[in-house]
């Protein structure tokens, strides 16, 4: 795991940590002057890592702001506009999008945040830039803390943490978003509790005064400590209607998120610098001037996993190619053995039929005739197929008999539009239908005729020899009607010819 540097600016403190293999080295401490400025660029200069500003300083504001839903360039002018109107003078600044309204111009709700006194960065900042640090970006507490509450189902929560080297650190959440921080100073020799309770009881008045909580509404204080001040507060913090205490062990929270470190008292430094290190923000109030040199590093590494890629693919493609260029080799001299044998045998069989070889006009008249004959009698599967389909659509016909021959007589065309100077297939049919009664003789001549038409869509020519019931002017339909003995016997000529 590469190592990294993590770096926590308070208001009288600025300190170095190195980070790797998932635990934090023991911080150095660099004074606010010009030797101890020199010691951190000699720092920077033995840990050229990626390095991570957290900042936990009282000169940091936060504003909600709606503003109208733009995107683009549109939208960008109109946070350039707010940050030159809250925040002119520093370059530390953010803007965050809290969600869109859900009724009426369904505006944006932002919130925007600055590092108000840039004097107290810039000197460290420019130190880092001078040695080509590649800075991840500039992050502060309120920003990264908010993983110790979401496991809180307090709609309406203030994470109270302390920070041994800046003071007491208060974080307003409205529904898991963050909505306003404040940071006072720790008194020597006052009690923790007493402080904790007078501050938690000034910042939720304050929060009351902005309309953040609504009326009725009760303020869930969850306070990071050691379970030693736990007990202490615990008696000095009692749960009223307006605000109720909950409390999260700080080496609970700390085991949870995988940290190494000792935690022998409520300070949370070393368990935000863990969050930090592992689950940094994306938001933060780096801007791209103050993060080029891990921009650089980012394409730097992109440009060599890129290469790593290209190579093994190249070398994957290269191995595909010499395993697919032995193979066809090797189908190759296959190829050349079979070609060897084959004609070796025609040259067996050449010898041994000397006179068998035919000029190329006889084999073109013997092609001609075998044409002619196949046109002049197809293979009866192809004259019976059309058929056998009519047969298989009629299952009340019984097929008694069948022959055919083939004529040069002239027959019925066939509707299907085939030539009648083909030779024509005479089909003789003889059938009887099966399953009407005696006096159904309509519904048999239907039967029989949609038949006839079936073998017409076919490409058979029809002409009827024989029907089972007699139609004829002389004949007498009712006389055959009453021969019930006899089944219903008809007979048919089909004529059949090839396409051309």
């Amino acid at each position: 795991m590469s190592s990294k540097t993590i770096l926590f600016l308070g208001a009288e403190n600025f300190h170095a940590y190195i980070w790797k293999s998932g635990a934090l080295s023991p911080p150095q401490r660099f004074a606010d002057s010009a030797d101890g400025k020199e010691r951190f660029a000699a720092f920077l200069q033995a840990n050229p890592h990626p390095a991570y500003l957290l900042t936990d300083l009282i000169e940091e504001d936060f504003r909600h702001e709606t503003l109208p839903h733009l995107r683009g360039g549109d939208r960008a002018e109109q946070i350039r506009r707010k940050f030159e109107q809250f925040y002119r003078n520093t370059p530390f600044r953010q803007a965050s999008l809290l969600l869109r309204q859900k009724e009426g111009r369904r505006d944006d709700e932002m919130l925007f945040s600055a590092l108000t006194n840039p004097a107290l960065i810039s000197p460290w900042l420019n130190i880092m830039l001078a040695q080509s640090i590649p800075l991840v970006g500039i992050y502060s507490v309120p920003n990264i803390s908010a993983p110790l509450a979401w496991n809180s189902p307090s709609a309406h929560l203030l994470l109270l943490s302390w920070e041994k080297h800046a003071g007491l650190r208060q974080t307003y959440f409205d529904a898991r978003l963050l909505r306003f921080s404040r940071l006072t100073p720790i008194v020597a020799g006052r009690p923790f509790s007493e402080q904790v309770a007078t501050e938690a009881v000034r910042t939720q008045q304050y929060l009351k005064s902005l309309s953040l909580i609504p009326v009725g509404q009760a303020l869930d204080v969850l306070v990071v400590c050691h379970a030693d001040d736990r007990r202490e507060l615990e008696a000095k913090l009692i749960d009223n209607p307006d605000m109720r205490y909950t409390y999260l062990d700080i080496r609970e929270a700390g085991q949870r998120i995988k940290s190494r470190a000792d935690y022998g008292g409520s300070d949370a430094t070393p368990l935000l610098l863990h969050l930090l290190a592992t689950k940094p923000q994306r938001s933060n109030y780096a801007a791209a001037a103050h993060t080029h040199f891990f921009d650089l590093l980012r394409i730097r590494r992109s440009l060599l996993w890129l290469s790593a890629v290209v190579a093994v693919s190249s070398l994957l493609w290269g191995i595909a190619n010499i395993w697919e260029g032995r193979s066809l080799n090797e189908d190759n001299e296959a190829l050349k053995a079979q070609a060897g044998r084959l004609a070796q045998q025609a040259q067996q069989i050449t010898a041994g039929f000397p006179n068998t070889l035919a000029a190329a006009s006889d084999m073109k008249t013997a092609v001609l005739l075998a044409r002619k004959l196949e046109n002049y009698s197809p293979p009866p599967q192809k004259i019976l197929e059309g058929l056998g389909k009519s047969m298989d659509a009629f299952p009340r016909l019984h097929l008694n008999k069948l022959s055919w021959q083939a004529s040069a007589a002239a027959e019925p065309a066939p509707q299907n539009g085939a030539a009648a100077s083909y030779p024509a297939q005479v089909i003789l049919l003889d059938g009887e239908l099966t399953g009407f009664s005696a006096s159904d003789y309509r519904n048999v001549l239907d039967y029989l005729e949609r038949f006839q038409k079936s073998l017409a869509q076919h490409g058979y020519g029809v002409t009827v020899l024989a029907l089972p019931l007699d139609i004829s002017p002389g004949g007498s339909i009712a006389a055959s009607a009453d021969e019930t003995t006899n089944p219903a016997r008809f007979s048919l000529k089909l004529a059949w010819r090839p396409a051309p």
